[in-house]
C-alpha cells in the first residue's frame, strides 16, 4: 500500500480559540463565553483576561508544536495531525496520573487505529507523548535509549519510562531534600544572610555569575560552573495559574491530585517563584533594575515583574522551606563562597577565593611596579643621552660684537 503523503509540519499554526482550549485542558479555564476564539477578553472575572500575560508561554507552545515532524514515509496516520490530538494526550495524562506510560500510549493509540487497524510507528508515539509532557509540565523527557527531538540548546531530558506513571515521574525528577542551613528554624538566622546573599546582583558581582531563561523547570537554577550562567525558569505567569487551578488542593495532597488540578506540585511552583522573587531578585531598586534589563535583553517573562502571588497562597505556605531546588541554592551558595576561576588568570591562580585574591593583589602589586621601575629606566636613559649629547656636542657660546 502507498505510504501517505503527509505535511512536514502539522501543527505549524495556532489560533486563538486552539490557546483557549490549551487554557481549559491545562488549568481548567471556565471561559465566559463572549470571547470564543477572540485575541482578548475585557470580562474581568473571564480567565482569557489574562491571556496576555501568558504571552511567553504561547509562544513556547507555538514553538515546539510547529516543530513536530511526524514520520514522513508510513502506512498509518501521524500521532498528531492536528492541535486537538496533542489535547486529547493531555487530557489522558490529567485524567490517569497513575497509569504507567506504556499502558496509555498503548489503549490512546489502539483506540486512534485507523480503518484497517494500523497504528503510528512506536517513535512517533513516543514523540507525541514526549511533547505532551514539555506542555503539561514544562519539562524536557525522553523516552530512554531514544532520540526525544529538537530541544532547547544544553537542556537536559529527563527519562521516562514506560513502566512509571506521570505521578511518579514527577516524584523521580523532583526529588525533595532537606538542607539545615535553609530549612532548619534552630538555624534561621543563617537561613536569612544565605538567602540574602544569593542575590542576583551580589552573584553577579562578587562571582561573576550570568542569568539565562529556560523554559525546562528541571534546569531552575541550574548553575554551569565552567560558563557562569545560572539558568532560571522564567515562566512565572504559568507558575501562577497553577497555582490558582491547584487552590483546593492541599498542600500534603498526592501528586496526583495536582496533575489533575495543576498540573505541577504546589511546593514546586512556590519554590520556582520565592526563588526568583524573594531571593534572587527582591524588590529593591538595583535587583529589580537586573530583572527588567533580563526582561528586555534575554527575553525573560515579563510577567517576572509582578509581585503578586499572594493571592494564590494558602495561609501556611507564606513562608515556604526549600525543599526541591535547595539544593541548587546551596550550591550558588557554595559557588559564591568559592567562585569558580573562568579566566586564564583567574585559572593560573589558586582555587580558594582568599588565597586567590591575595595572590592577585600581590601581582598587580609586582606589575606596577615593573612598569613604574621600566618607565624610570627610560627617564634615566633620556637624561643620560641628553647628557652625553650635551658633553659630545657643547654648545660655546659666543661674545657679541661691541
Amino acid at each position: 500500500m502507498a505510504s501517505h503523503l503527509l505535511p512536514p509540519f502539522p501543527l505549524a499554526s495556532t489560533s486563538d480559540g486552539q490557546l483557549q482550549m490549551l487554557g481549559q485542558v491545562l488549568w481548567n479555564w471556565e471561559l465566559c463565553g463572549g470571547c470564543n476564539k477572540q485575541p482578548v477578553c475585557a470580562s474581568v472575572g473571564c480567565p482569557w483576561n489574562r491571556a496576555k500575560r501568558l504571552g511567553r508561554f504561547w509562544d513556547y507552545y507555538k514553538e515546539i508544536t510547529a516543530s513536530y515532524v511526524p514520520e514522513l514515509l508510513t502506512e498509518s496516520s501521524p500521532a498528531l495531525s492536528t492541535h486537538e490530538d496533542l489535547l486529547n494526550i493531555l487530557r489522558l495524562l490529567k485524567a490517569q496520573p497513575d497509569t504507567p506510560r506504556s499502558q496509555l500510549t498503548h489503549e490512546h493509540f489502539s483506540r486512534r487505529a485507523d480503518e484497517e487497524g494500523k497504528c503510528p510507528p512506536i517513535s512517533d508515539q513516543n514523540r507525541a507523548f514526549n511533547l505532551a509532557i514539555r506542555v503539561l509540565l514544562m519539562v524536557n523527557c525522553t523516552v530512554p535509549h531514544q532520540y526525544s527531538g529538537i530541544l532547547e540548546s544544553g537542556d537536559q531530558c529527563v527519562p521516562w519510562h514506560g513502566s512509571t506513571s506521570i505521578s511518579q515521574f514527577i516524584a523521580e525528577a523532583f526529588p525533595k531534600t532537606d538542607h539545615p542551613y535553609l530549612n532548619d528554624v534552630e538555624g534561621s538566622m543563617k537561613s536569612v544572610d544565605i538567602k540574602y546573599a544569593l542575590m542576583a546582583k551580589i552573584l553577579k558581582q562578587r562571582a561573576e555569575l550570568r542569568f539565562e531563561a529556560t523554559n525546562n523547570i528541571y534546569n531552575h537554577l541550574k548553575l554551569d560552573r565552567k560558563q557562569g550562567v545560572v539558568q532560571i525558569f522564567h515562566h512565572s505567569a504559568v507558575l501562577k495559574e497553577n497555582l490558582r487551578a491547584s487552590q483546593h488542593v492541599q498542600t500534603a495532597a498526592k501528586s496526583s491530585d495536582f496533575v489533575k488540578s495543576g498540573n505541577m506540585p504546589r511546593q514546586l511552583a512556590l519554590e520556582a517563584l520565592d526563588s526568583i522573587h524573594k531571593i534572587l531578585f527582591p524588590p529593591d531598586p538595583d535587583s529589580q533594575s537586573l530583572l527588567s534589563s533580563l526582561v528586555l535583553r534575554s527575553s525573560f517573562d515579563e510577567d517576572c515583574l509582578r509581585f503578586e502571588s499572594t493571592a494564590y497562597r494558602a495561609d501556611d505556605e507564606k513562608d515556604i522551606n526549600f525543599h526541591f531546588f535547595g539544593s541548587r541554592l546551596v550550591a550558588l551558595h557554595d559557588e559564591l563562597e568559592s567562585p569558580t576561576p573562568r579566566g586564564w588568570l583567574q585559572k593560573w591562580l589558586e582555587r580558594k577565593s582568599g588565597a586567590r585574591y591575595v595572590m592577585m593583589a600581590t601581582l598587580v602589586g609586582v606589575m606596577i611596579a615593573v612598569i613604574l621601575g621600566i618607565l624610570g629606566l627610560g627617564v634615566t636613559s633620556f637624561q643620560a643621552w641628553v647628557a652625553y649629547q650635551q658633553w659630545k656636542h657643547p654648545v660655546t657660546q659666543t661674545t657679541p660684537p661691541n
